[in-house]
């Protein structure tokens, strides 16, 4: 099921822009608001960026730290702010450490209906899937996923990455090039 970062209302941007004016002026312990609010997709975003659980946490609790302590930089929508911080935590990550092998755990549990060469197959798939993905540039597999595992619109993408439509038209568009290249010989 595919669950994307919420587009905040006006009303909900003017609440983020309340909470963080009382934090500024003193009330930190509001900041919990904001932590609650947006806690669940930027830590799905994370994850699906990482691969790693426990990595998506440690970005997460480092990126509302960097927020807090910069969070009279805000300058628009808080949840975009955020986002780019937890993005740049992510693509940080990436480019220090290389990882031989990732698992997406969720995915790798057998359906009650497959028999076990299809549970196989499927297991296969995502690792050769996986392993591809972190082939890729950053900047390339975080568009995809934010497009295809994410389920956000062009739109909603461009507005958190501080993009354009088609400039994450283009890194999707390659992406799926480059995983079509890197999957094609197992797969053909």
């Amino acid at each position: 099921m595919k669950q994307s970062f919420p587009t905040p209302s006006q009303e909900q941007a003017d609440a983020d822009q309340a909470i963080i004016d009382r934090v500024l002026a003193g009330e930190t312990d509001a900041f919990a608001t904001l932590v609650l609010r947006y806690q669940d997709p930027l830590y799905r975003h994370a994850v699906n960026m990482t691969g790693s659980p426990d990595v998506a946490e440690d970005i997460l609790q480092n990126s509302f730290i960097k927020a807090l302590n910069h969070l009279g930089e805000v300058r628009g929508r808080f949840d975009a702010w955020v986002f780019r911080i937890v993005a740049n935590g992510c693509k940080d990550w990436l480019k220090n450490i290389r990882r031989s092998h990732v698992s997406y755990e969720e995915d790798d549990q057998p359906s009650s209906f497959d028999t076990p060469e299809e549970a196989m197959a499927r297991t296969e798939l995502a690792s050769d899937l996986t392993r591809a993905l972190n082939q890729i540039p950053a900047n390339m597999r975080e568009a995809f996923l934010m497009k295809h595992v994410e389920g956000l619109s062009y739109e909603e993408m461009a507005d958190l990455l501080g993009s354009t439509v088609g400039a994450l038209k283009m890194r999707v568009h390659r992406a799926r090039e480059a995983l079509q290249a890197l999957l094609e010989e197992r797969y053909a």
